[in-house]
């Protein structure tokens, strides 16, 4: 959640039974749901778009998301993970604003610059927050989608994917890298240490690493390097 003083800006919005919890969530640290004026995506999953179109309905905020993903959106492809996860899927829809690689948001305060980082999915955008904190100016990133579990062979073969998927996650990697970052936004909240970041929060300390958005992205690498060894393993053990 962003608040850039002329609204606030929610980024992905969890499976739908998370609601309520959202909601009330954002009222306890003082936020207004009223207040959204932006529901940014970070890729087209069913956890990351499952109460968006609830959220439109109820605050009136604009839906944004890639070009590519809202083809997961409006069920062109099937893609969604509703049925890994054990959900039904969602009814479908379209964001109000499709994005290609190097869109850009501004609403108040804040510019928020979204890169397209395919792998995850074809159209995952990692996005490059551009605020301030005591009023300095700050970069805050999120990369949209690192797991590797839409990118095993046998994920890949079940919906008859190509395997180019991988090159592209880590060429992605490595252009990112090499932005400037000050905070690293996790997409998954075990992805930045969340837990421990509050805590230093509270503790008075600083939770800004200039060196974290590139130590992630090289171990998300390495989280891919080991799936394709295993996979290599595997195969070797099949011959």
């Amino acid at each position: 959640m962003i608040d850039t003083g002329a609204g606030l800006v929610m980024i992905d919005t969890g499976y739908p039974f998370m609601g309520d919890q959202i909601l009330e969530s954002m009222r306890e640290v003082g936020l207004d749901p009223a207040d959204l004026r932006i529901l940014l995506h970070s890729h087209g999953h069913y956890d990351h778009i499952g109460n968006t179109m609830r959220f439109k309905a109820l605050t009136g905020a604009r839906t944004y998301i890639s070009r590519i993903d809202n083809e997961i959106c409006n069920g062109t492809v099937d893609l969604s993970w509703a049925t890994e996860l054990g959900y039904p899927r969602l009814a479908p829809f379209d964001c109000d604003v499709l994005f290609d690689d190097g869109a850009v948001v501004e609403l108040g305060n804040t510019r928020i610059e979204c890169r397209l980082a395919p792998g995850y999915t074809q159209g995952t955008l990692a996005v490059f927050i551009h605020t301030f904190h005591k009023g300095r100016p700050v970069t805050c990133a999120m990369h949209g989608g690192v797991g590797v579990n839409s990118m095993t062979r046998r994920f890949l073969s079940w919906y008859g994917l190509s395997t180019d998927c991988r090159e592209a996650f880590r060429e992605g990697l490595h252009r990112l890298a090499g932005e400037q970052v000050d905070l690293v936004l996790g997409n998954h909240h075990d992805q930045n240490d969340t837990e421990g970041k509050l805590a230093r929060v509270r503790a008075g300390e600083s939770c800004f690493d200039t060196g974290e958005w590139r130590r992630f992205l090289a171990e998300r690498e390495a989280i891919l390097d080991a799936m394709l060894q295993e996979e290599a393993r595997q195969e070797r053990g099949n011959d």
